[in-house]
C-alpha cells in the first residue's frame, strides 16, 4: 500500500474543516462588532469545508480593525484567522512562530478559548513537522478547554489529531482507543463520521473489512475531498491485492472526478491517483498503456517531492519495461528505484529516532501525571483520616467530660476507627505495589517485543543479503551491486548502537539489574550482561541466537559458562537466577 504519511499531513491541516450542522456555536467572547462579523463568516466557511470561498480582503480586513483598534486580543484572533485560511498554502516553519507570538499575547484568563484553539493549531504544525512530542502537549492542553465549552465537534477533532500521531509513532492501540473518543464526540456534535472510518481502515489488520470502512468513509466524505480521495487511493490498493483490479478500476474513476471537481490542478493527488491507475491497468495485463501513463507522470517528476511517490513511479517502470522485454529500461528503472529505496531506508531510520524519543516521553510524562495524581488522592485521604481522627478525639474528649461513665465504649469505637484507617492503608499500599509490579511487566513486555522486531528485521536482512546473493550466482543482477547492497546489509545488522538503546530503555525498568550482576561475579563480560537481560524479558535461544548472530549451540555454550561463571549448581536454573535479580 502506498505509504500515505505526507498525503495525511494534507489531510490534518483541514482537521478542523467538515460539514457543519446548522446553528454551529461561534465560541470566541464578542469583543468588536465588525470584527466578530467577518470572523463569523470564515467560521462559517472554515466549517463548511469551503476555504476557497474565503475572500482575501476579510483577513486584510481583520488586520485593519485590530490595527485601528490597537486591542492586542484582535491582533492574537487576525493572526489566527490569517493562519487558518492560509495554511494549506503555508508551511509550519512560517505558521508555527506567528501562532506562537499570538499565544504570548493572548490573554488566557478572559480567553481561554482562543488560546486552547491557538494550541490546536501548533499541535497540527507540529505534527507535519514530526515534533510528536510538542504536538501531543499543545493537543492536550486544548482538550480540558473545549470540554469546558462542550464544543465536541473541536474535541473530535484534537483527539482525532492524537490518533494521528499515535499511529505515526507505532502506538496503534492507543490510537484505538483515542478513535473511540473522538467518534462520540462527533456524534454528540452531529457531524459525518468519515474520517473516523477511515482511521478505523488503516487502524485494522484484515483486509475484507479494511475494504468495508473505506467504502463506507467514501460514501460518508461529502466534501471532504482530500480524505475521501486518500480512502480511494488505499482501497484499490487493498483491492489489488486481493485480485480485484476492475472493482478498483471502477473507483478510480471516481477519484479522478472528484479530483477536477474539488482540487483539478492540485500535481501531488494527481500523481497519486494516476499511479494507481497505472498499477491497474498493470495488474489488467496492459502494459503498454501502464508505460504511457507512467511516461505521462515522469514529466511532472520536478514536482513531485514526495520520495515514497517517485519510488512507487520507479518501481512501477521497472516492472513494465520487463514485461515488455525493455531490459536495458528495466535495468535503468531498476537502478533508480534501488537508489531511492536507501534513500528511503535511510529517512526512515532517522525518523524512527524522533517516534521513538516521543513515545518515550509521552510515556514518562502520562506515568508522571498519575503518579502525581496518586499522590494527591492520598494526600486527600489521609486528611480526611486526620479529620476523622481529630473529631473522633474531639468528640471523646467531650463525652470524657460529659460521660465518664462511657470512656471505656469511647475507647473502643476510636480503636475500630483507627483499624479501619490501618487496613484501608494497608489495601491502599497493596494496590500500589501491584500496579508498580504490573507496570514493570508492562514495560518488559514492551521492550521484548521492540527487540523481536528487531530480529525480525535481522532476519529479513539476512534473507535480502541471500536473494542477492542467489541472484549475482545465477548472473542476474551485477556482482558490484550486491556488494554494496551486501555491504549496507552489513552494517545494518551491527547492533551496537541498538545494543545501547536496548540497555538504556533497559536500565530505566530495571535500574540495579547489571550492578547487582557484576556484584555477584565481577567477571561477566558485556555479552553476558547482554544475555542475561535477553533472559530476563523472557527471550528463547533462538530469538537470542538471531540478536546476536550466533548459532542457536553457541546460546547454549554461552548459558553453560555464565552459569559457570555465576557459580550455579547443577539444580539451580539460570532463568529463574537472572529474574530474582
Amino acid at each position: 500500500m502506498i505509504h500515505f504519511r505526507r498525503i495525511l499531513l494534507l489531510c490534518s491541516i483541514l482537521l478542523l474543516a467538515g460539514v457543519a450542522k446548522a446553528g454551529y456555536t461561534y465560541h470566541f467572547k464578542p469583543i468588536h462588532e465588525g470584527f466578530d462579523a467577518i470572523a463569523q463568516r470564515l467560521n462559517q466557511a472554515d466549517f463548511a469545508n469551503e476555504r476557497q470561498s474565503i475572500d482575501p480582503h476579510w483577513l486584510d480586513q481583520l488586520d485593519s480593525i485590530a490595527k485601528k483598534e490597537s486591542n492586542k486580543q484582535l491582533q492574537v484572533r487576525a493572526i489566527y484567522w490569517r493562519i487558518r485560511s492560509t495554511q494549506m498554502s503555508a508551511q509550519p516553519s512560517m505558521c508555527i512562530p506567528l501562532l506562537e507570538k499570538a499565544l504570548k499575547m493572548n490573554d488566557d484568563k478572559n480567553y481561554d478559548y482562543d488560546a486552547a484553539c491557538i494550541h490546536y493549531q501548533l499541535a497540527g504544525n507540529y505534527d507535519r513537522i514530526g515534533q510528536y512530542f510538542k504536538c501531543y502537549n499543545e493537543a492536550k492542553q486544548a482538550i480540558p478547554v473545549f470540554e469546558k465549552y462542550a464544543d465536541h465537534y473541536f474535541l473530535g477533532n484534537s483527539y482525532l489529531l492524537l490518533v494521528q500521531l499515535f499511529h505515526e509513532i507505532s502506538s496503534d492501540d492507543e490510537a484505538r482507543t483515542l478513535l473511540d473518543l473522538s467518534r462520540d464526540n462527533y456524534q454528540k456534535a452531529g457531524f459525518q463520521l468519515n474520517r473516523i472510518y477511515f482511521y478505523q481502515a488503516v487502524l485494522t489488520t484484515g483486509d475484507d473489512e479494511s475494504i468495508a470502512l473505506y467504502k463506507k468513509a467514501i460514501q460518508t466524505g461529502n466534501k471532504d475531498w482530500g480524505m475521501t480521495l486518500q480512502a480511494y487511493i488505499n482501497l484499490n490498493e487493498l483491492l489489488l491485492k486481493r485480485g480485484r483490479a476492475n472493482e478498483a478500476d471502477a473507483y478510480s474513476q471516481e477519484a479522478f472526478n472528484m479530483l477536477s471537481t474539488y482540487s483539478p490542478g492540485n500535481v501531488i493527488f494527481h500523481a497519486m491517483i494516476a499511479l494507481n491507475h497505472a498499477k491497474i491497468r498493470f495488474e489488467q495485463g496492459r502494459y503498454e498503456e501502464t508505460l504511457n501513463e507512467l511516461t505521462d507522470l515522469l514529466q511532472h517528476s520536478n514536482q513531485l517531492r514526495d520520495e515514497y511517490l517517485m519510488l512507487g513511479i520507479y518501481r512501477q517502470l521497472w516492472l513494465t519495461h520487463e514485461k515488455l522485454g525493455h531490459r536495458d529500461e528495466a535495468y535503468r528503472y531498476l537502478e533508480l528505484y534501488n537508489r531511492k529505496y536507501r534513500m528511503q531506508q535511510e529517512e526512515i531510520l532517522k525518523n524512527e529516532i524522533p517516534k521513538a524519543q516521543a513515545r518515550e516521553a509521552i510515556a514518562r510524562q502520562d506515568d508522571q501525571i498519575r503518579l502525581l495524581q496518586q499522590e494527591a488522592e492520598l494526600n486527600r485521604r489521609r486528611l480526611w483520616v486526620l479529620a476523622l481522627l481529630g473529631l473522633t478525639i474531639l468528640i471523646g474528649g467531650g463525652a470524657l467530660l460529659v460521660y465518664v461513665f462511657q470512656r471505656n465504649r469511647m475507647h473502643k469505637m476510636e480503636n475500630r476507627e483507627l483499624q479501619k484507617s490501618l487496613e484501608q492503608e494497608a489495601i491502599i499500599y497493596s494496590m500500589n505495589l501491584k500496579n508498580y509490579e504490573d507496570d514493570i511487566q508492562k514495560k518488559d513486555r514492551e521492550i521484548s517485543s521492540s527487540t523481536l522486531l528487531l530480529t525480525n528485521k535481522n532476519e529479513v536482512l539476512k534473507q535480502l543479503s541471500d536473494i542477492t546473493t542467489r541472484y549475482s550466482d545465477e548472473g542476474k543482477v551485477p556482482r558490484e551491486f550486491v556488494r554494496e547492497v551486501n555491504a549496507v546489509i552489513g552494517d545494518s545488522l551491527k547492533n551496537d548502537d541498538e545494543w545501547s538503546r536496548f540497555r538504556l530503555h533497559f536500565d530505566s525498568v530495571h535500574p540495579d539489574f547489571f550492578n547487582k550482576l557484576k556484584e555477584a561475579s565481577p567477571e561477566l563480560t558485556e555479552n553476558d550482561l547482554r544475555l542475561c537481560a535477553y533472559i530476563r524479558i523472557g527471550m528463547r535461544a533462538k530469538q537470542i541466537a538471531e540478536m546476536l548472530s550466533i548459532t542457536a549451540d553457541s546460546v547454549n555454550s554461552n548459558r553453560y559458562r555464565l552459569r559457570k561463571k555465576l557459580g550455579l549448581s547443577r539444580g539451580e536454573s539460570l532463568d529463574d537466577f537472572v529474574r530474582k535479580i
